[in-house]
């Protein structure tokens, strides 16, 4: 009997081949969970959204999650409203000082936590107490729980990585359609400010006109 495993204090009337399987399989099912576990990615999921913010707007997605970050972006929007703003500067202005893109960006921290906490395998835990029914029975229920948690792990972290390659994707997704809309509402200012001079000038073409018209029925020409 070892003083160290507390399988081997087990009541003599449990048999002793359940308690065999239970020590060699409890550690197997730990350390097959224990491989697959999942560790936090140094750009906190935005690999793809930046990525892609790179490959095809050619511009930077960041995600501000501490003082250092905001101000970092706060400098940059500065800087690129002082030029001539550009749709390309107004693209990039537009993904560094957007909240709804951040909590897009947010989300993927969130995501990315419950991925990590999904993939921790449960510390087993072994109870000899007798509270109702036979002994035996009632270790075999708290065993059967803790392998039941094992076995569900693989399926529960690979629900979790999915929710986080969905936030990916959600985050992707969201800085395209404000880098397009962003584009989309800058020409469309563009061409409002080009048809309020043309309609300026019209109208001072048109009262230059009249004048002229008047003088030449007063006889001033």
């Amino acid at each position: 009997m070892n003083p160290s495993d507390p399988l081997s204090a087990a009541p003599i009337g449990i048999p002793q081949a359940r308690l065999r399987m239970i020590r060699l399989g409890v550690p197997m099912a730990i350390a097959a969970a224990l491989s697959g576990c999942a560790n936090f990615s140094p750009d906190g999921g935005m690999s793809v959204a930046a990525g892609i913010a790179a490959q095809e707007l050619e511009k930077d997605a960041v995600t501000i999650r501490t003082p250092e970050d905001a101000k970092s972006a706060r400098d940059r929007v500065e800087d690129l409203l002082k030029r001539r703003l550009t749709a390309d500067a107004a693209v990039q202005t537009a993904l560094l000082n957007n909240r709804g893109l951040q909590a897009a960006y947010n989300e993927l921290g969130i995501a990315e936590a419950a991925m990590v906490q999904a993939s921790i395998p449960p510390n087993p835990s072994f109870s000899f107490s007798r509270i109702s029914g036979s002994l035996e029975s009632e270790l075999e229920a708290t065993v059967t729980a803790n392998i039941l948690a094992l076995a569900t792990l693989p399926a529960r972290a690979e629900i979790a990585a999915d929710r986080f390659r969905a936030a990916q994707l959600r985050a992707a997704e969201e800085t395209l359609r404000v880098a397009a809309e962003t584009r989309r509402n800058y020409y469309r200012a563009v061409a409002a400010q080009e048809l309020v001079g043309f309609l300026t000038q019209a109208n001072a073409a048109c009262s230059a006109t009249i004048w002229m018209g008047m003088r030449r029925q007063r006889g001033w020409l």
